[in-house]
């Protein structure tokens, strides 16, 4: 049996997600998520005892780390552009809700295109996504291989 056919996938090191274990009851000391029972979610009121960390979302953000980029461009962009705002508004609060961890880091808004950095891949493509069924268009999304990153290109002209 030829061993060159078997390659070994090197397990891809994301510096910003916590390995260690973490103490149960934790709240980010930044944004107020709390890790409770191995996940991370939103409490209205975080456990008294509870340890103060940073949580992987917050540390990419200060340390502008993406996870993944969208690029919105068009005319269609142009004439729409607050309703396409709005859209990418609605749908990043609809996903913080369920997946505390992903968040836009930054947004850069010109006349004629937008580009949003996100946490991690996931919310990059959901974005895109929720764009794309919205207001049709071309909607291109690239997985770099061997990379936990994603770029998203969506494009209408009319």
């Amino acid at each position: 049996m030829d061993r060159r056919n078997k390659l070994i996938q090197e397990y891809n090191h994301d510096p910003y997600f916590l390995k260690e274990k973490i103490t149960d009851p934790a709240v980010c000391r930044q944004c107020g998520v709390v890790y409770k029972n191995g996940t991370f979610e939103w409490i209205e009121n975080a456990p008294a005892n509870a340890a103060k960390i940073s949580c992987p979302a917050c540390k990419r953000i200060e340390a502008q780390y993406e996870g993944g980029v969208l690029h919105l461009e068009g005319t269609f962009l142009i004439k729409h552009k607050d309703e396409i705002l709005n859209i990418i508004k609605n749908t990043e609060n609809n996903e913080r809700k369920s997946r505390p961890l992903e968040r836009i880091i930054n947004m850069e808004v010109k006349p004629e295109k937008i580009e949003i950095k996100t946490t991690y891949e996931h919310m990059a493509r959901r974005l895109g996504e929720a764009v794309h069924k919205a207001c049709k268009g071309n909607l291109l999304i690239q997985y770099p291989e061997g990379e936990k990153y994603v770029r998203v290109f969506w494009s209408r002209n009319e």
